[in-house]
């Protein structure tokens, strides 16, 4: 019988991965629930290309079965037992224990190499410290300078309750909202200390690391997006019709920049002659803040277009003038992200990690958090400066495609995945 002498710093087997995320990546890929799916499902799509790891996906979802199998992956839905509010602030070390239980009984059937938690800011970091298999926290958003930034200039949790525009849901949760902030706050910063290793991709989020837990491990990889806007073909061009169309792609919380939206469309309106209109994508209505800032959304012309598809928005993007991302506080947006792929010219806030995005004056156009008058001059000059968009749109796209390509992605993903696996063989 012939002997094979294999070098022991190579890794031949297969690497069980098993990933936590709060989203059903590929299972349930037709979800218009975030305006036509997430990243996490084309992260998924670029792992399923590695023929040496065997995925494991555990998520949130309304699904009574324990496991699947599709198109080679395990998934496994979890399904929280719904309480009222009272009772979860009663049980809440009761919740938390049973949430544990549940992940390790995933954990147990699948087997892992490798752990996988998509956000330090969900309850799947508590099995930092329940388990020996190796833990790597993939940075999304980041509680303690959220909470920072919950709330606009000149706003607090009593305006949920005098000011119009919401339902009883919505203003039991704006009151709750800095109390519920400021106590979820010190229990990522607990995760963030109780695990060994992270990746991120922009300095801010490495910043972070660094200060909350200096002796952590960190890694850089860049984040994939959606095909349709690395496949469709359709790229921006610049417009030369006289009407300006603005863009934004925002969520609910109060510190993604409605308030801004509403200042900057009302200086626009009082002080320019532009003809314009902004379109504002991924919210359902703004009445919260028309009512708190006086301000009408339709008298300063402003449209509420609600979720939109990934070919809309696609389609939207291409025909806009430019990108405006307006929030207070954000890691890397994907949504500004996308517009950059597609060689929109983007204005962002220069907050959290934008900077790693934009560089201003080259990828786009920076401005400070709460300047409604400075957005509102930058509008006015990339509206008549031809030249300026061509220019950042040129640069944001080659700078984009660069950073988002899935085979660099691909190969950075599985040098960390394989350098943590043998880190803890050791």
């Amino acid at each position: 019988m012939l002997a094979f002498i294999i070098p022991t710093n190579i890794i031949f087997l297969i690497m069980r991965v098993l990933w936590f995320s709060v989203t059903p990546s590929l299972f349930n890929p037709h979800s218009n629930a975030h305006n036509g799916g997430g990243w996490i499902a084309s992260l998924e799509q670029i792992v399923r290309t590695v023929p040496d790891i065997q995925l494991g996906i555990a998520f949130e979802f309304s699904d009574l079965g324990f496991r699947y199998e599709k198109d080679g992956v395990a998934y496994y839905p979890i399904q929280y037992r719904k309480e009222a509010v009272l009772q979860k602030l009663l049980k809440r070390d009761v919740v938390d224990t049973e949430k544990t239980s549940v992940y390790l009984k995933i954990i147990k059937d699948f087997k892992p190499d490798l752990i996988q938690i998509f956000g330090s800011e969900n309850d799947f970091g508590l099995i930092c410290e329940r388990t020996d298999i190796p833990v790597i926290i993939h940075m999304q958003g980041c509680i303690p300078p959220y909470h920072n930034a919950l709330f606009p200039v000149g706003m607090n949790s009593w305006d949920f309750l005098f000011s119009g525009g919401l339902t009883l849901r919505w203003r039991l949760i704006g009151l709750r909202s800095e109390s519920g902030f400021r106590r979820r706050a010190e229990k990522e910063i607990h995760t963030i200390q109780s695990c060994r290793y992270f990746m991120g991709r922009t300095e801010w989020d490495q910043n972070l690391i660094e200060l909350f837990h200096p002796d952590a491990t960190y890694f850089h990889c860049e984040e994939a997006l959606r095909n349709s806007f690395l496949n469709k073909g359709k790229v921006w061009q610049l417009n030369t019709s006289s009407k300006v169309t603005i863009v934004s792609v925002i969520s609910n919380p109060w510190y993604k920049g409605q308030d801004l939206i509403l200042k900057t469309a009302q200086l626009l309106k009082r002080f320019t002659q532009l003809d314009f209109e902004w379109r504002v994508y991924g919210i359902q209505n703004i009445r919260f803040y028309e009512s708190k800032y006086k301000i009408k959304a339709k008298e300063v012309n402003v449209r509420i277009m609600g979720t939109a598809s990934k070919d809309e928005l696609v389609d939207a993007l291409c025909d806009a003038t430019c990108y405006v991302h307006p929030s207070y506080i954000d890691n890397s947006p994907n949504s500004l992200c996308e517009a950059q792929l597609l060689g929109v010219p983007v204005l962002a806030t220069h907050i959290g990690g934008i900077s790693s995005l934009v560089v201003d004056g080259e990828t786009g156009l920076l401005f400070p958090a709460n300047a409604p008058y400075t957005l509102a001059s930058l509008i006015k000059k990339l509206s008549r400066d031809k030249s300026l968009c061509e220019r950042l749109s040129k640069n944001a796209r080659e700078q984009a495609l660069f950073r988002h390509n899935p085979e660099a992605i691909r190969s950075s993903l599985v040098s960390i995945y394989k350098e943590i696996i043998k880190d803890n063989r050791k």
